[in-house]
């Protein structure tokens, strides 16, 4: 972001809150002055609902002192930054412009959440990975795999184990609630690509390398126990699976439709305005 950007951003921040802060007039003679910059001063009654009912005098304190120091530091920030904009920057201009982005912005929110059709069919994640999949040429190989990490002396490790080879839904639950409570890493999704390079950090280059298509193991090394079982593996600068790339799809095909629903709002409410004279062009 730019310097003069910054300043904009700062202004139009600034200007915001002084416009929320109640006049000079409305303050009770009993406020109390807590700091000033230059001109500009700070009231305790500007810290109103800053603080829990349930602070203690200590903890009020602490809120009121890192509140006044906060605000000293940007008002002085502040105070340089009127002296240093530009003199031709229209400040009025550029946060009217600034508001309208983020009202604009509002509204398409609503609009998405109110009529975007969020449900996608497996047909058009499909078409969307025929006609992209190319674009996503893998950098590094990938795995469908399972795996664990244990400390080699975890008790009952033997029972772990009996689970990890079982096929029983029931032992699954037993295995991916140890995990949760205990495994060092885990991974019990035969559904999920994992990247090598993720591994690097947890797993030995030995137990990594072993990591081929198909092969199951397990591996004791300086303390730990290793659980793998390897589904499937795609290669570096292959194509990735529509799995490796579905959620991405999913948010492209979302946003596209939340693009086009908000381009056709705007076409109706201009068709709409027109037909009923509140549009005028004036040469």
């Amino acid at each position: 972001m730019g310097d003069q950007l910054k300043i904009i951003l700062f202004l139009a921040a600034s200007i915001w809150i002084v416009a929320c802060m109640p006049p000079d007039e409305d303050r009770s003679d009993e406020d109390i002055l807590l700091a000033k910059v230059y001109n500009k001063p700070l009231y305790l009654s500007e810290l109103e609902g800053m603080i829990p009912r349930s602070a203690t005098p200590t903890d009020s304190s602490l809120i009121v002192n890192a509140y006044v120091e906060r605000w000293v530091r940007e008002n002085l920030m502040l105070y340089e930054a009127e002296r240093n904009v530009s003199k031709d920057l229209n400040i009025d201009k550029l946060v009217r412009d600034y508001r309208a982005s983020l009202i604009l912005h509002n509204y398409e929110k609503k609009i998405a959440e109110s009529s975007l059709d969020s449900t996608i069919t497996e047909n058009q994640l499909l078409d969307y990975y025929e006609k992209y999949k190319s674009h996503f040429q893998l950098e590094t190989s990938i795995m469908r795999c399972k795996f664990m990490k244990w400390d080699a002396d975890t008790p009952n490790l033997d029972k772990i184990e009996k689970w990890w080879k079982s096929d029983e839904k029931s032992d699954l639950k037993k295995l991916s609630k140890s995990c949760e409570e205990s495994a060092l890493i885990y991974q019990l999704e035969d559904s999920i690509w994992i990247n090598k390079d993720e591994l690097v950090e947890e797993f030995p280059k030995d137990v990594i390398s072993s990591m081929k298509e198909g092969k199951e193991f397990e591996q004791t090394k300086d303390g730990f126990k290793y659980y793998v079982k390897v589904m499937e593996v795609q290669s570096k600068n292959s194509e990735p699976p529509m799995s490796y790339i579905r959620n991405h799809a999913i948010k492209f095909i979302l946003h596209n439709r939340k693009l086009e629903l908000v381009e056709r709002t705007r076409e109706e409410l201009y068709q709409k305005a027109e037909r009923k004279g509140h549009v005028k062009y004036f040469n």
